[in-house]
């Protein structure tokens, strides 16, 4: 670096910088070139120079990103010198900053849980949310970081703030972060039971979506590595904190099958049902789904209502004496009511139908699906049974048509796969430990 360069960054001189790219223009171009060096912007990060180092952001932005010849970053520097106001000065230009890889992967974020900044981890949190999934070269992420340096203040902010997670996808970040494994396959729980940190462990099994039975790569849960210490190192407390929260040993635990079984496996004919849905599903514009979801959802309201008032009503409180015995029933005839209701009840029963086949994927729109399907189809069959009690049977023959529809469509779906099974070839399981899903082999493999 230029000599007159150092000076004024050493003591913080702009106009001494401009001085000098007034005489090299290409100054900090030249500085730029070199891979890995010790940029004006570092030495002013070190020195919590802020109103030069804004001026270099501001004249070579790239300069926030590079490394020096040890692996730091001008953002990383700063945290180490407890530089705060300086990190915020930063963090408010460029928030990307907290996931920039230095030496062995660790970014300013890991940095700051491991230091235990915790105002600082706060803000890094709320401006850029995604550091959380970020892990360093031996696969610890910031959860394991906090474990192995006992920063239980920042674990906690850590648990608090991926349980309070609302954006899409946050469930599943929740469950990969939590049991995200390092390198030897070892969770934070792993983690927590191999260094003995007792208030880790309660925090931790307190989250529902930690897996207190993941495996590490040779074959260990939490609990095993509890009982394979030795007697003057095992804690009972966290073994009956594990035991107690559902934690069990490997032995006990059934195998779960490698992708490559299940792929090399015969295909089930509920496995192509399920996969030619969600086929169909996904072929399905955002659009089209949203207007024919708006159809059933008509269909089925004017098939009910048909249901409750019938064409020609039912016979009121205030009838004739001879009618007073029907109170409450169709005033239409059997005959003509009966091919009503055959074709009300297909109708009502197919929109349903159609609702159910249009949801998005996920065990969790199929359960509230089900909550408000089931009752309202119930009320259906009641209504229908109050206004005409003595042709119920007629409800059972238009539902039964129905039935019969879709076992056909069944029929003719399980032959067409029949026809067209086909092996499919193997593949690795790596990938699905690191979250890269894009099957759902969630049941017969152990993804995280």
């Amino acid at each position: 670096m230029d000599p007159r360069l150092i000076v004024a960054t050493q003591i913080g001189s702009i106009d001494e910088l401009y001085d000098v790219i007034h005489e090299n223009p290409y100054i900090l171009e030249i500085i730029d070139a070199v891979p890995f060096i010790n940029t004006p912007l570092h030495v002013a990060s070190a020195s919590g120079n802020l109103a030069f180092a804004m001026e270099m952001m501001n004249l070579k932005p790239s300069f926030a990103r590079k490394l020096n010849t040890y692996g730091l970053s001008p953002l990383h520097l700063a945290i180490e010198e407890g530089q705060t106001r300086f990190v915020l000065s930063l963090l408010k230009i460029d928030p990307d900053l907290v996931r920039l890889r230095g030496r062995e992967g660790t970014t300013p974020f890991h940095q700051v849980v491991r230091r235990g900044e915790t105002d600082l981890m706060t803000e890094f949190l709320l401006a850029c949310p995604g550091c959380i999934r970020d892990a360093n070269v031996n696969g610890e992420t910031a959860l394991h970081m906090a474990v192995l340096n006992d920063r239980y203040e920042e674990l906690e902010i850590l648990l608090g703030w991926v349980q309070r997670l609302r954006q899409r996808e946050a469930e599943s970040l929740e469950m990969q972060f939590l049991n995200k494994r390092d390198q030897d396959g070892n969770t934070a729980l792993h983690v927590a039971a191999y260094q003995n940190r007792f208030k880790a462990v309660k925090l931790l099994v307190k989250c529902s979506a930690v897996n207190r039975n993941i495996t590490n790569r040779i074959g260990l849960t939490a609990l095993d590595i509890l009982h394979n210490q030795r007697e003057h190192h095992r804690n009972r407390n966290i073994e009956n904190t594990i035991r107690k929260s559902g934690g069990k040993s490997g032995d006990s635990l059934p195998k779960s099958k490698k992708v490559s079984e299940i792929l090399r496996s015969k295909i089930r004919f509920t496995e192509h049902l399920f996969t030619q849905t969600e086929r169909y599903r996904n072929q399905t514009s955002e659009g089209t789904r949203a207007a024919l979801l708006v159809i059933a959802a008509l269909i089925i309201a004017t098939t009910y209502q048909t249901a409750l008032q019938p064409p020609g009503g039912v016979y009121q409180e205030n009838a004739s004496d001879e009618s007073k015995k029907s109170v409450g029933t169709v005033v239409m005839s059997h005959k003509y009511f009966f091919v009503l209701r055959s074709v009300n009840s297909m109708a009502f029963v197919g929109a349903i139908f159609m609702a159910f086949c249009l949801l998005p994927a996920g065990e969790g729109y199929v359960w509230s699906f089900l909550w408000i399907a089931v009752p309202l189809y119930v009320s259906y069959l009641v209504s229908m049974s109050v206004i005409s009690p003595d042709t119920v049977w007629y409800f059972s023959i238009s539902s039964g048509s129905v039935l019969i529809v879709v076992a056909t469509y069944m029929v003719v779906f399980f032959l067409r796969w029949k026809r067209s099974k086909k092996k499919i070839p193997g593949t690795s399981s790596e990938m699905i430990l690191e979250g890269f899903i894009t099957l759902d082999l969630a049941k017969g493999v152990e993804c995280m």
